[in-house]
Order: C-alpha cells, then sequence, then structure tokens
C-alpha cells in the first residue's frame, strides 16, 4: 500500500461555523506533505482529526490501511508535535525522551536502547542528562522531535514547531526535519502558515482556504502554476494585473501596458481576467525615454536592497500601476534611484492568467 493517510469527505463543524467543508485528501507514505494557509483556514483542525483529538463530523480516516475513524489518540500509529513543545521540566532529556515508552511499560534495556537510538537520530545523545532548561530552543525542539519518534510512528504530525524560533534556527531546524525525514520510515504532515517553509521542506503542499482545499502540488507547480487568484498571491510574491484576454490560436492578452501573446493554462475563457506576473520574470534598464519592441516604459518610484536581491516598485502606465521587480544586484554599485526612467521586459510565458 502506497498511502499513509486517506481522508475521505471529511468535514467539521462547531454549533454553526464551519471550520472544514467535505474534503478528500490522500497523504502517500513517507512523503513530507505540508498543510499551509492563512489563520482559521482549517489546517490544524484537519491536523487533530487526523490525530484523533478531533472528530469529524462527517467522513472517514483511514490510517495504514485500518478505519481509525473513531478511535482514540492513544490507538493510532500517530504522534504529534506541538508549537510548544510540551516537554517536562522536571525530567531531563533521556527522561523526557523515554516518558512514552515507560507509560506502554516497555522493558528497560529496550528504553535505554531505544532511546539512544533517537537521541543519535537527532544528534543530541551528548545531552541525555540536561535538564531542558539548559536547553536552546532549537535543541529543546530536537527533544520534542525525538519523543516523537521514540515509538517508532507510521506518521509524525507537526503543528508549526519553529513559530517560536528565530529564522536562522528556524531555517536550520527545516533542513534537520528534512534530514530526519530521509533516515526514518515515517510520513510527516507539516501545518504553517509560513510559504518559505513549506517551499523548503514539502514534498507536496496542500493549501487550504476557508475550510476547503485551494490547490494541491509541488512547490515549484504551486509557485509557478497556481490555479486560483487566492492560490497566486498566498504563495510567493507577485503582480496582479487586470487585463482581457482573447483566446484562439493566437490567443494573447491585453494589459494596461501592452499586448502580449499568451496561452492560459488554466481553464480561462475569453473576457476580462488577472494576470499574475511574478517579479523576477521582469527585467528594467535605464532609458532615455524609448522602449525596444517587446518592452513598456516606467519609471522607478522605491527600492529595496535585502543583500542578495532588489526589489523595484515600478509606476507604468500612465502612473496609474505599480510593478514590483525583483533583480540581483551588483556588488559596489548603487541601485536605481527614485524616479529614474526605466524600460521593463517581461516574459509572457511566465504569465498566469486566471479567472477575474
Amino acid at each position: 500500500m502506497n498511502n499513509s493517510i486517506e481522508l475521505t469527505g471529511i468535514s467539521k463543524s462547531y454549533g454553526g461555523l464551519t471550520a472544514l467543508g467535505k474534503l478528500d485528501l490522500t497523504i502517500k507514505r513517507n512523503e513530507i506533505l505540508t498543510l499551509l494557509g492563512p489563520s482559521g483556514c482549517g489546517k490544524t483542525t484537519l491536523m487533530r482529526i487526523i490525530a484523533g483529538f478531533e472528530e469529524p463530523s462527517s467522513g472517514r480516516v483511514v490510517i495504514d490501511g485500518k478505519d481509525a475513524t473513531r478511535l482514540a489518540p492513544e490507538h493510532r500509529p500517530v504522534n504529534m508535535v506541538f508549537q510548544k513543545y510540551a516537554l517536562f521540566p522536571h525530567l531531563d532529556v533521556f527522561d523526557n525522551v523515554a516518558f512514552g515508552l515507560r507509560l506502554k511499560k516497555t522493558p528497560k534495556d529496550e528504553i535505554k536502547r531505544e532511546v539512544m537510538r533517537v537521541l543519535e537520530l537527532v544528534q543530541l545523545e551528548s545531552f541525555k542528562n540536561r535538564w531542558i532548561s539548559e536547553l536552546s530552543g532549537g535543541q529543546a525542539q530536537r527533544v520534542a522531535l525525538a519523543r516523537a519518534l521514540v515509538n517508532r510512528p507510521a506518521v509524525l504530525l507537526l503543528d508549526e514547531p519553529l513559530a517560536a524560533l528565530d529564522l536562522k534556527i528556524r531555517h536550520h531546524m527545516l533542513n534537520e526535519i528534512k534530514r530526519i525525514h530521509e533516515e526514518t520510515s515515517t510520513t510527516f504532515v507539516y501545518v504553517t502558515h509560513d510559504q518559505d517553509e513549506a517551499m523548503i521542506l514539502s514534498d507536496r503542499v496542500v493549501l487550504l482556504n476557508k475550510g476547503g482545499i485551494e490547490q494541491i502540488g509541488g512547490p515549484e507547480e504551486m509557485y509557478w502554476s497556481p490555479r486560483t487568484l487566492f492560490a497566486a498571491k498566498f504563495f510567493g510574491d507577485t503582480n496582479i494585473v487586470n487585463g482581457t484576454y482573447a483566446r484562439g490560436s493566437d490567443s494573447y492578452v491585453q494589459l494596461p501596458f501592452g499586448r502580449f501573446s499568451c496561452a492560459a493554462k488554466n481553464e480561462v475563457g475569453a473576457g476580462p481576467v488577472n494576470v499574475s506576473i511574478r517579479p523576477e520574470t521582469l527585467t528594467l534598464t535605464p532609458t532615455q525615454g524609448n522602449a525596444a519592441e517587446g518592452e513598456f516604459l516606467g519609471k522607478v518610484k522605491d527600492t529595496s536592497f535585502i543583500g542578495n536581491r532588489v526589489i523595484y516598485r515600478v509606476a507604468v502606465a500612465g502612473e496609474t500601476l505599480d510593478l514590483k521587480c525583483q533583480q540581483l544586484p551588483t556588488p559596489g554599485a548603487h541601485a536605481l534611484t527614485p524616479g529614474t526612467p526605466v524600460s521593463m521586459r517581461c516574459q509572457p510565458d511566465s504569465f498566469v492568467v486566471l479567472p477575474a
């Protein structure tokens, strides 16, 4: 069996409030699947239903081929890592990790062997006698991972586990989670509202919106081929431009700053549309007021230097439209200053045409 979890017709309501509409989702064995979306979209509710902490209002939960819909959390082959870790401050690292095994009355020799196995996995074997208060945030996170993995669950659920860490440690822990996943045979389901975490970590991303699934796909597909305006705006930075689409043998989109040959990748009819243009697909150069074929004119409004890139906001089409353009900086050179006339070139084959 290639599937670890199958959710069919899952819904959840609290009185008159619908947290999840009826949705279907298959999670493949050994993949890292991320549930992504804004606050209140239903991602944590869905994870709690998988864990057994919430019972669905309707639908069926199957884990490793067995119906787990009404199964108590302790009887599911699932463990969960919480945002606040929930470690015991009165126990050292070894005893925190051993806690679940002792509850199951596992023999002492096996407890020692299994605890040291997972501490080695998370590279904390030399910290086994440390108190939780003596650990950094990243080390505490790894203890929480070890405690969840020591029971060899079929599925590991991670509910925004890096939210309390600073950016540098968060990126390090993402790589650690990927490494740990590669060294185990466990399916990871990861909840976050952070698109960067989803892109770095995931095999597949499930984008949730208002209790339903907006789109499912790999990180590259979600970024370059969003199917809805919500997905285009949520996944990465983009320019959304209103236009008109003409479908035919020579399909094109008419935008305020020009007409561009462009075939819609989605099922979009002729007429008003939204066009998603990623900032890194635009390039600009200073100009004396003339635009070459395939270019259009604008004026720099402001610049933001972010180390590995410069982001420009450029007014085009008679000062009515702002476009973001992201370019690599030139070491030692000044960025284009506000007020500089520029010509912009785009890549129409990277346009994503979406229903208006």
